[in-house]
């Protein structure tokens, strides 16, 4: 079973967040609502006072679900959590920019035997020679588990014939991926109905030099492994085969675009959009993730990110979740305490602070 771990696991191997986190909540008296959509967060006086949902289980009616709180926790990721944001008339106007995706490219060969890509650890290699090709930005190098729904939903479709014979040969295909630290940035909009609308174009010209870089330096790897054909995932890009001019092949596929048509590019990492900074103009949310415009409203993952990571972002947005967590807990302490401060007569309120 954990040969297949890329693709759901079962086992508990990978600790994920059910079998830690989410787990650890529940033994401490959290209770967690399935099916629902957060649809907006309320506010009163200028501060949280709940979130207002949509419970729609796969079978039966569904209902309205309005939970009070004086602490909102916004942790939809960085499509979804500006969406809320704006469905609430919350965030300011950097609310859904700076979107970064880490755009990553992907570089296919074949070789001479049975790669097995879906065994195994889902990523097992890394090269961060590249990582700063300047002004901090560059790109890594990495390996990654696959298998055929992926590979058929991303070949690059040509022709029936084409597409079924690279179906075919797909378990003779080692790939790499060059995943690009984005200095530009997209955006996430809502459309009438309230839903996301992402929207992101590379036309950073340090990040199109990256992605070349690293479309280069996936194909010299190929070569150097012993690969016999190497094949970029763009519809327009031709097929190197061994004994031809490799240095003529990498300048044809660095003129290929980086837009539709062209290079077809991925994104495991969405970040920004409720970026934390110190001006509300071009931030969301403050250093430690509670919103500029309205008390008690925090932003709880990979969208508080004020520019790429430039890496894989778990464990990133794990440390932040975490420091934003001390503050709200220092946050409800401190209201705690001013709840049960003398009063000008001496006397101590007894009212307790509601839980965060």
């Amino acid at each position: 079973m954990a040969g297949y771990l890329g693709f759901g696991d079962q086992s508990g191997s990978k600790q994920s967040a059910d079998r830690t986190w989410l787990a650890d909540a529940q033994k401490h008296g959290a209770r967690f609502l399935t099916h629902c959509r957060a649809t907006r967060v309320l506010t009163e006086g200028g501060r949280a006072a709940g979130v207002e949902a949509v419970w729609q289980p796969p079978e039966g009616d569904g209902a309205t679900v309005t939970v009070r709180a004086p602490r909102v926790v916004v942790a939809c990721g960085s499509l979804e959590s500006p969406a809320l944001l704006a469905r609430s008339g919350l965030g300011g106007p950097a609310t859904g920019r700076y979107l970064r995706l880490h755009p990553s490219s992907v570089v296919g060969a074949l070789y001479g035997t049975d790669q097995k890509a879906w065994w195994g650890a889902p990523q097992a290699g890394l090269c961060d020679e590249f990582a700063d090709a300047g002004e901090g930005y560059g790109f890594l190098i990495e390996t990654a588990q696959y298998a055929p729904g992926l590979i058929g939903s991303a070949t690059p479709w040509i022709s029936a014939t084409d597409h079924k014979q690279r179906m075919e040969q797909f378990r003779y295909t080692g790939t790499f991926i060059g995943l690009t630290r984005d200095r530009g940035h997209g955006g996430v909009g809502v459309d009438a109905n309230g839903e996301a609308v992402p929207t992101y174009a590379v036309s950073d010209e340090v990040d199109r030099d990256n992605l070349r870089g690293g479309i280069e330096v996936q194909i010299r790897l190929h070569e150097a492994a012993g690969a016999h054909q190497i094949q970029p995932l763009a519809s327009s890009a031709s097929t190197w085969r061994r004994g031809e001019d490799l240095a003529a092949f990498i300048e044809s596929v660095k003129r290929i675009p980086f837009r539709a048509g062209g290079h077809k590019l991925f994104s495991a990492h969405q970040m920004g959009t409720c970026r934390m900074g110190t001006d509300p103009e071009t931030s969301v949310a403050d250093p430690l993730g509670e919103l500029h415009d309205v008390k008690g409203v925090w932003i709880g993952d990979g969208s508080a990110f004020p520019t790429s990571s430039g890496t894989n972002p778990m464990v990133s947005i794990m440390a932040l979740a975490r420091r934003t967590a001390v503050a709200i807990a220092d946050d409800a302490g401190a209201a705690a305490a001013a709840q049960t401060a003398p009063t000008k007569t001496g006397a101590v309120s007894t009212e307790a602070a509601q839980p965060a």
